[in-house]
């Protein structure tokens, strides 16, 4: 397979800063839009993307407040419903695309399933990398949920933490990152991660990392079980759910059963895959992921695999 070239830098501008991301591929290719997991970056698909077809223009984002995004103006909290309309200012403001292909990785693909279900007619294709949906509650739990983060989210206003601000010597800051994931991310994976993930402070071996504190905390935007099912049988694009065979789904089999249910039910056309691998799957073993998805993704094209 021909190598699908160097990355291009690009700011898209927000009211609140810039998304920061990069592009590359055939600009006359298959449009396909790559978004990572909670608390990383686009570096999660830095592995992937060389073994994937030259055929693509393949668009990456480091999310609002993750990588070298602009974070959100403090007060404010990071939701679904934030990511969401985040997704539609690349798609629309920024790339002005009317149809394209998503793959999504952890947050990334719970916040593009959720997207593909209220711009239904936009995605044609989403791969769905070791993720189901943003987590919900019984309808009891969410009000009592919403409480207890409400909280949580007004006590950081006290704090006031800024990671941005504490700094580590860089190979404390790759065993910080390692054990944040519990061992699931090697060093050199790590590595990988913080060049967009961590930033020079100071003169000497002074890093911080670059994503905003306020993440690690829950949105207060919750769904209950039922409302979120509900908004995912609106999902008709054709979708392959690859789960890591290591890691596990958050919420209970019964949820999760659901879920499948209404994919299956719902989509175009479903696949679900069980790829050897722990969570983090685009970096972790991209060999055996690259394959299903150009499969996936040129099915229904008439571009092949070069």
């Amino acid at each position: 397979m021909a190598p699908i070239g160097s990355p291009r830098d690009i700011l898209i501008p927000v009211p609140w800063g810039h998304i920061s991301g990069n592009v590359r591929g055939n600009p006359n290719g298959q449009r396909v839009l790559l978004v990572h997991g909670w608390t990383d970056n686009l570096g999660t698909f830095d592995l992937l993307i060389p073994l994937l077809s030259e055929s693509y223009y393949l668009v990456c984002i480091d999310l609002p407040g993750h990588g070298q995004s602009s974070h959100f103006p403090q007060g404010v909290p990071y939701n679904l419903i934030e990511y969401v309309v985040a997704i539609r200012r690349v798609i629309r403001n920024y790339l002005k695309w009317t149809k394209f292909d998503y793959i999504g990785h952890s947050l990334g693909g719970a916040i593009g399933i959720t997207y593909s279900a209220i711009f239904q007619e936009e995605v044609e294709h989403f791969v769905l990398i070791d993720a189901l949906k943003l987590l919900s509650w019984s309808s009891e739990e969410t009000i009592l949920n919403f409480g207890t983060m409400c909280k949580q989210f007004l006590a950081l206003d006290r704090q006031k933490i800024d990671v941005r601000t504490m700094t580590y010597p860089i190979e404390k800051l790759k065993d910080l990152y390692v054990q944040v994931t519990g061992g699931k991310l090697s060093q050199q994976e790590a590595t990988i991660l913080l060049k967009r993930g961590a930033r020079k402070l100071k003169p000497g071996d002074n890093w911080a990392f670059t994503r905003d504190a306020v993440i690690r905390n829950p949105g207060l935007f919750q769904l209950s079980h039922s409302a979120s099912l509900s908004i995912l049988e609106n999902s008709k694009c054709e979708m392959l759910l690859m789960k890591a065979i290591d890691s596990r789904f958050v919420e209970g089999e019964d949820i999760c059963e659901a879920t499948m249910k209404v994919f299956e039910k719902n989509c175009k056309l479903y696949e679900y895959i069980e790829v050897p691998g722990n969570h983090f799957l685009p970096l972790t073993n991209p060999t055996a992921v690259a394959p299903l998805i150009n499969r996936f993704l040129l099915s229904n094209t008439n571009v092949e695999i070069s």
